[in-house]
């Protein structure tokens, strides 16, 4: 499990005369889940780029455990951070079978260790049953649950969700919330997903942090945020 720590994050696209970040600071303890929550232009996606590493702030510390992904002299590219990430629409391999999905970063590994990480993860999503399924034979929930389990296959110190519920419908997003949540907590991972809906931040996260215009407006449990907002746009997201 991994402790992180930001400090001073900013970001400014080159086609844009405003920061999309400015200043952003956050501790983030071993084995949470953190909710970054926040209208469509707060900063979120961007938040998301800096912390996996496609986009390099202009200035500020990340720091996972006792290692500097990004600090002034310091910046260490996607490849080597060692972050899982399950991305909006999945990002599922539709010619490569379950098994064979999960096994995509670990390839590293010998056969015998692939297939004992491979059984892992199934047992962890409780998916053993569909190893040789493909990603168009599944439900949205289940190539979720693969997307996540191949993200956790290579050990990360930290997995990165994005809306990781936008593609569900209303009526499995409860259900998901939970199971997604239950499946983190199990693996002892770190993780931060993106967010726009209060609900999922709710139910799944131990600490939400609220962005406005690139800005930490509130941090804090689900609850203590819900039911007491600091600020008008705090309060609206939770209406």
């Amino acid at each position: 499990m991994t402790h992180i720590k930001i400090k001073d994050i900013s970001f400014k696209y080159d086609n844009s005369k405003d920061e999309a970040l400015k200043n952003l600071s956050l501790d983030i303890e071993k084995g949470e889940i953190v909710a970054i929550l926040g209208e469509s232009g707060s900063g979120k996606s961007t938040f998301l780029r800096i912390m996996s590493g496609f986009e390099v702030p202009d200035k500020g510390l990340i720091r996972v455990d006792d290692k500097n992904f990004v600090d002034d002299e310091t910046y260490i590219p996607v490849e080597k951070r060692k972050i899982g990430m399950v991305f909006q629409d999945y990002a599922l391999f539709p010619h490569l079978s379950v098994e064979k999905n999960i096994e995509f970063g670990i390839s590293g590994l010998n056969r015998k260790e692939r297939k004992k990480v491979v059984t892992q993860m199934l047992e962890l999503v409780n998916m053993k049953e569909y190893k040789n399924k493909y990603p168009h034979e599944l439900s949205g929930g289940q190539q979720q649950r693969i997307a996540l389990s191949r993200a956790l296959a290579p050990g990360p110190s930290l997995i990165l969700l994005d809306e990781p519920f936008s593609n569900l419908d209303a009526n499995l997003q409860q259900k998901i919330r939970g199971e997604l949540k239950e499946i983190i907590k199990k693996s002892d991972t770190t993780a931060i997903f993106v967010t726009h809906d209060k609900n999922d931040a709710i139910s799944i996260a131990d600490k939400v942090v609220v962005l406005e215009n690139g800005e930490v407006a509130q941090v804090g449990v689900p609850d203590e945020v819900h039911n007491k907002p600091n600020t008008a746009y705090v309060s609206n997201l939770f209406r």
